[in-house]
């Protein structure tokens, strides 16, 4: 194959798979696909490791056949037939998140009917209606700085103008916010969030919340029961119900998009885009990199995208030598 000719084949696989199939996966099938295809015994050479080819055929990028000699092959599938396969499981993923999502609604609901229609002592001691605001906003402050691992925040206020974002310093948990995009247009709004992104916290955002809550550890929760202040809050002390709230959490957190209010000495990127930019320039595929940073693939795969627009790049393979241009890498 000519020098052109290669040029030609990979940059059409990177064309049709970048960003779609593991960067790591997509490095390793290219010289595959540019030889095409080799004895088993030579493939963990021009692979770089033996666990590759296991890669490869797992994720349908290659297959093994026998040449007319009895000899084993590793053969490359097309860049078409590799695109479509990665969709197709994008696809079920996609469509299994969907269902734990419904499910996790669906427990919500129950556990919320649960909680208004019990009567009897015990549960009234797991939730509580409390509508004295000075004793909600006191809670609310015990809550976080008595909190050993998370504080997270659901919703933009609990109710008629009461804020329950204490500041993150307050406590040693781990501050987490998800808040609907608009609470960020307006000026107060976005300083209120920078502030607490400033304090320690992180923050995301969605088009869109059914709900609000705060939930300390996986042992206490607050949700407004209306809108208007006179309804006051629920106060839920039911590890089951907490639990089924924070599983909830969690699955609109994957969902949303990643909030950052950096210093400006401190470059275009918030520190945990600085992470997997360093360690994308290494050439750690996405798994290596969710394991490290401690997020998912999928999370992963939104910080790249956002490093990509920040860096004013449209590949991942441009990333790296933009960011050294930038200064922000060695």
């Amino acid at each position: 194959m000519s020098d052109a000719h290669a040029d030609a084949v990979a940059s059409r696989a990177r064309r049709l798979l970048d960003g779609i199939v593991p960067d790591g996966l997509l490095a390793t099938y290219i010289p595959l696909l540019l030889h095409g295809g080799c004895r088993l015994e030579d493939a963990a050479r021009l692979l770089g490791e033996e666990d590759h080819i296991e890669l490869l055929v797992g994720a349908g990028m290659a297959y093994l056949q026998e040449d007319g000699d009895g000899n084993s092959i590793l053969a490359p599938a097309s860049p078409d037939l590799t695109l479509q396969r990665a969709l197709a499981r994008m696809a079920g993923d996609l469509a299994a998140e969907h269902q734990r999502l419904l499910d996790a609604q669906e427990r919500l609901r129950a556990a919320q009917m649960e909680a208004a229609s019990s009567v009897d002592g015990a549960m009234e001691q797991l939730v509580q209606i409390l509508t004295d605001w000075d004793r909600i906003a006191e809670l609310t402050t015990t809550l976080i700085r008595s909190a050993q691992r998370d504080w997270l925040i659901l919703g933009d206020r609990l109710a008629d103008g009461q804020s329950a974002d204490t500041p993150a310093s307050s406590g040693r948990a781990n501050v987490r916010a998800i808040y609907e995009s608009g609470c960020v247009e307006s000026p107060s709004g976005r300083e209120r969030v920078d502030a607490l992104v400033r304090a320690g916290a992180t923050v995301r955002l969605l088009p869109e919340i059914g709900m609000s809550m705060r939930l300390a550890d996986e042992a206490v929760g607050l949700i407004p029961l209306a809108e208007r202040r006179s309804a006051g809050v629920l106060l839920i002390q039911s590890s089951v119900i907490v639990g089924a709230l924070r599983e909830y959490f969690e699955l609109l957190w994957e969902r949303a998009t990643p909030y950052g209010a950096p210093d400006p000495a401190d470059g275009p990127l918030p520190p945990i885009q600085m992470q997997i930019l360093h360690l994308l320039v290494q050439g750690a595929p996405d798994k290596a990199i969710a394991d490290q940073v401690g997020v998912s693939v999928t999370t992963v795969g939104r910080h790249v995208n956002a490093i990509r627009a920040a860096l004013g790049v449209r590949t991942r393979f441009a990333v790296g030598a933009e960011a050294v241009r930038q200064g922000l890498i060695d």
